[in-house]
């Protein structure tokens, strides 16, 4: 499974198709589209993009057979082709920053596509794409948008036979809302129906998931023993390495960072060195920023304050604010301890401005 292509990373390719056929640059498209039936057959599921590949593999054709001059197409047919084509051009461009971390440029493009939904007559399309953008703005902290869009996903799929999961999936991101909007019990009651549901339907991977979420929630209240607990069950109802690999970095991340708090420094230690390990597999640079950070303020804060502090800029740099706004004020709290009260002010004042900074970009 892991030698699976990502279907983000063929996306990308195919917008790249389809820019040689806006370009009517023949050459370039013929030999892209056999690069593209290969990795096609070597790409993890995903129906979205299949869908894509076979509306452009339509529109290839149509640009092939204009070169000959025996068009089959009429123009309506090709406006239709065309804007479906901008809407997922834009999507799945969005997707591909996404997956990177840049989650305020993935919302622009996703923006862009937007405008386009009203071509799109599937209504599972439709709410797919609400469910994305979503997500997004929940990690961009845009609580309100994300609890629209989130909402307008799960009143489609509950209106189609067929997409419990869905339904389930927008539940927890809904719950994740709560989360930041400080409605803990809410949220907590959400997350465990969640996780009943999902017992029942055995879907280990959303399990997991779960389970990570109702983790993150016992952090709000300084509860990490519990938090411990639930990082286990997310660790053992599937291999989230394997199946979410951001998701499993995260749960990693957070798994250090309660047992750094809780005082269990042997299994904080083996999950940052996992932590750093999997994070420079994945060439994911936030998280090895975050993960040498954590390790840096707990292990030896007073010989490490210039490198914690460039660690920061550099996430500044890379726009983590949400990042910033989380860990920051952790660093904040060990340099006060240390009676280090210059150094613990900085890191509160750049939490601080992260918090302002959090969502500007994308509202």
């Amino acid at each position: 499974m892991s030698n699976l292509i990502s279907s983000v990373d063929v996306a990308n390719t195919l917008n790249k198709w389809y820019l040689h056929i806006k370009k009517r640059e023949v050459s370039q498209a013929v030999e892209l589209r056999d690069e593209i039936q290969e990795m096609l057959g070597e790409m993890e599921e995903n129906q979205d993009v299949l869908l894509y590949f076979n509306i452009l593999d339509y529109r290839f054709k149509v640009l092939m057979e204009d070169l000959v001059g025996q068009p089959t197409i009429t123009e309506s047919e090709r406006v239709k082709t065309d804007d479906m084509l901008r809407f997922y051009f834009y999507l799945f461009k969005g997707m591909y920053e996404s997956a990177k971390n840049n989650y305020s440029e993935a919302l622009v493009l996703f923006r862009v596509a937007e405008r386009q939904l009203d071509k799109v007559h599937d209504e599972i399309e439709k709410a797919e794409f609400h469910y994305k953008i979503g997500t997004l703005y929940y990690f961009n902290k845009v609580t309100l948008l994300s609890h629209h869009h989130l909402q307008t996903a799960k009143d489609i799929y509950k209106g189609h036979e067929g997409y419990s999961i869905q339904t389930i999936n927008c539940n927890m991101l809904l719950a994740l809302n709560l989360i930041d909007d400080g409605r803990l019990d809410k949220a907590e009651r959400m997350l465990l129906d969640c996780v009943d549901r999902l017992i029942e339907k055995n879907d280990k991977r959303l399990l997991a998931l779960a389970y990570y979420d109702l983790g993150f929630l016992k952090i709000q209240d300084d509860h990490h023993i519990e938090a411990i607990e639930y990082f286990n069950k997310a660790i053992s109802a599937d291999d989230l390495k394997q199946s979410a690999p951001v998701s499993y970095l995260q749960c990693a991340y957070e798994f250090a960072r309660s047992s750094y708090k809780s005082n269990q420094l042997d299994q904080a230690i083996s999950w940052v060195a996992e932590g750093k390990s999997f994070s420079k597999e994945q060439q994911n640079t936030n998280f090895i920023l975050k993960f040498n950070i954590l390790e840096k303020c707990y292990t030896t804060p007073r010989e490490s304050y210039e490198d914690i502090k460039k660690g920061l800029c550099l996430l500044e740099e890379r726009k983590a604010y949400v990042d910033i706004e989380a860990l920051a004020p952790d660093v904040a709290s060990i340099y006060k301890k240390l009676n280090l009260y210059e150094e613990s002010n900085y890191f509160l004042e750049l939490a601080l401005k992260s918090c302002t900074l959090i969502g500007k970009e994308v509202i």
